[in-house]
């Protein structure tokens, strides 16, 4: 089972509070022609593939161009597969909600003659059904996480299995606890069912990259991913590659929509 550190509760904490303390100063201009639609605190394991081009664009909607992510250890994936376990949650109206896990499927994209790329999202699977962005499915789920603190080289083990919808994702995984970069920032994140709906999360994070750059690690002890069933199917055809695996052991974000 998972066992507390002195460096994990403080990561913990930290991105806790993260949420409270940014809602404290004044909106900015840009900032008031949004509504802030809730706060949440994840453990997050992505996984970043170079899939092919012609299976993904069969889920670019019109107006839209396939991308792929031009920078840091994802650079040259074309797809981000996201697994998720919420840890806290709270509405727009305060009240704490009951956390969830899920797994996401999104692709880098920009407007056709912009080269602002962001991340669209086309598939899912979740208990908590369809999602904000309407794209994933009504799943199951069956997670677990270890975590093995000793003289040796810290280890984390993960087993995340998804089904439902006709389609089913699992992920199995082992890998020594690297250096953790604490990163501060935003995204602006798109639905392939419904384009014109976006979300904008501003996050603080602690990310430890395990794998980068398509180049084998030797912190990467193992690694099973399966993804089959429904749009699955169609991108994860045996063609990908991994590029990177990046794990997020605390990761905290306030939520907003754009108003109209």
């Amino acid at each position: 089972m998972f066992k507390a550190h002195h460096l994990d509760v403080a990561l913990v904490l930290a991105a806790l509070a993260a949420p409270i303390m940014s809602m404290l100063p004044m909106p900015t201009a840009a900032e008031a022609a949004e509504t802030f639609s809730g706060s949440n605190t994840d453990i997050r394991t992505i996984l970043a593939y170079k899939a092919s081009d012609a299976a993904l664009r069969k889920f670019v909607p019109e107006g839209w161009e396939l991308s792929t992510f031009k920078e840091g250890p994802s650079a040259g994936a074309n797809l981000q597969v996201e697994f998720v376990d919420q840890l806290f949650a709270v509405g727009a109206d305060g009240k704490v909600g009951a956390p969830y896990r899920y797994v996401l499927f999104g692709f880098p994209i920009h407007h056709k003659g912009s080269d602002q790329d962001v991340l669209m999202l086309f598939d899912g699977l979740s208990r908590g059904g369809a999602g904000p962005y309407g794209i994933a499915e009504q799943a199951t789920d069956n997670v677990y996480r270890s975590v093995q603190y000793s003289s040796a080289p810290t280890m984390v083990k993960e087993a995340w299995t998804f089904e439902g919808g006709g389609e089913m994702v699992s992920l199995e995984t082992e890998f020594e606890r690297g250096p953790l970069n604490a990163e501060k920032a935003e995204s602006h994140v798109y639905s392939q069912l419904k384009p014109s709906f976006s979300r904008i999360y501003r996050y603080n994070e602690a990310a430890d990259v395990v794998q980068a750059a398509g180049s084998k690690s030797d912190r990467l002890h193992s690694y099973t991913f399966k993804a089959t069933g429904g749009k699955l199917a169609t991108v994860f055809d045996g063609s990908e590659s991994l590029i990177s695996v990046t794990s997020l052991p605390a990761y905290s974000r306030d939520i907003f929509v754009p108003t109209p």
